[in-house]
């Protein structure tokens, strides 16, 4: 049998290991470490924390973005120095350049340019503008009856800021002014009111034949009567509110056209005042010689042993009268005005 040698690498790890147990078992190079120090007291002290700082507040134009727009507006219609009326530079805000956004502009603006109008606007006038400012109006005259031509009529008024003059003319023509002449003579002259016409002097003649009879009424609405009668007897009586003459309430209706039913105010032709009556009937078409017209008869409720009258006013003609007729004492009719032309104009 072969016995082989160790090798040398072996031999070497062995006497390494050797080396290494021998100085482990000798402990001449290993120290325990010192024992530490005994540990110093600690003391401790619980202390409030100081309160964390605020954050500042972000400034206001960044929490309101319309509010930098609203201050520009503001100082150039509304300088300092000017006196009370500042509303009236609201008016030049419309040439001001547009907000970006709808709630850029100021909520009261709009409030202050509909006040300033109402603030200093004048009293609003009466309703003449509505109405031609003068104007006549020429009919054809019959009488009796069987409605025998005799004539003609003209009606004239004219409106000069709140006054006015009403006049009506009625003549008779041919055979009738030969034999038995026919003239009607009425003047109304009085203001426009807030609640139409007030008449303040009436003047009627009439002649019929060979007999003329003249009356004049002078409304004193201060004082509140009226001084009316025939030449030269007269007599003082009140007046009540409304009380309009036989010219001046046709025109007062047609200012102010009244609704289906029956009316009443204080009426005259001359010679006395009494209450009148009238019944607003229902739309009535009507032949003239100016064609088939709408109208609203106007009728008065007829009282034994006095005169009467009816109108129709033309709603397609500022309800002017287009028809008068009149009533004897007996409720017969004596006469009537039906138009032939109208001429208005507001020069």
């Amino acid at each position: 049998m072969i016995t082989r040698a160790p090798s040398r690498p072996l031999l070497a790890a062995v006497l390494l290991s050797v080396a290494a147990h021998a100085a482990l078992l000798a402990g001449s190079w290993l120290t325990l470490p010192a024992s530490p120090p005994d540990p110093q007291p600690l003391s401790v002290r619980l202390e409030p924390l100081p309160p964390p700082p605020v954050p500042p507040a972000p400034p206001a134009v960044s929490r309101r973005p319309p509010a930098a727009p609203a201050r520009h507006i503001a100082v150039a219609p509304r300088p300092a120095p000017r006196p009370a009326p500042v509303e009236v530079p609201v008016f030049a805000e419309p040439a001001l350049p547009a907000a970006p956004e709808p709630a850029m502009t100021p909520a009261p603006e709009p409030a202050v340019v509909a006040s300033a109008p109402a603030t200093f606007r004048m009293p609003e006038p009466p309703p003449v503008p509505s109405f031609p400012r003068k104007g006549n109006i020429t009919y054809l005259l019959t009488l009796g009856p069987d409605q025998t031509p005799v004539g003609r009529t003209v009606q004239t008024w004219e409106f000069e800021g709140d006054q006015y003059q009403l006049g009506s003319q009625s003549e008779s023509t041919g055979l009738i002014e030969m034999f038995r002449p026919h003239r009607f003579h009425y003047l109304s002259k009085g203001t426009v009111s807030d609640q139409g016409l007030r008449p303040e002097r009436f003047l009627a003649s009439v002649k019929r034949g060979s007999r003329t009879e003249e009356s004049l009424v002078q409304f004193n609405w201060d004082e509140h009567s009226v001084r009316l009668g025939r030449i030269p007897q007269q007599t003082t009586v009140p007046l009540p509110d409304g009380s309009q003459d036989v010219i001046s309430f046709m025109y007062h209706l047609a200012l102010s056209p009244p609704a289906p039913g029956r009316i009443q105010f204080p009426f005259t032709r001359g010679p006395r005042l009494e209450m009148a009556s009238f019944d607003v009937l229902p739309h009535e078409m009507i032949e003239t010689p100016l064609g088939r017209l709408r109208t609203v008869p106007v009728v008065q409720v007829r009282e034994p042993g006095s005169e009467s009258l009816a109108i129709w006013l033309a709603t397609e003609y500022r309800n002017l009268p287009v028809r008068i007729r009149f009533y004897n004492r007996d409720g017969e009719a004596s006469g009537e005005q039906l138009v032939s032309e109208i001429r208005v104009s507001d020069q």
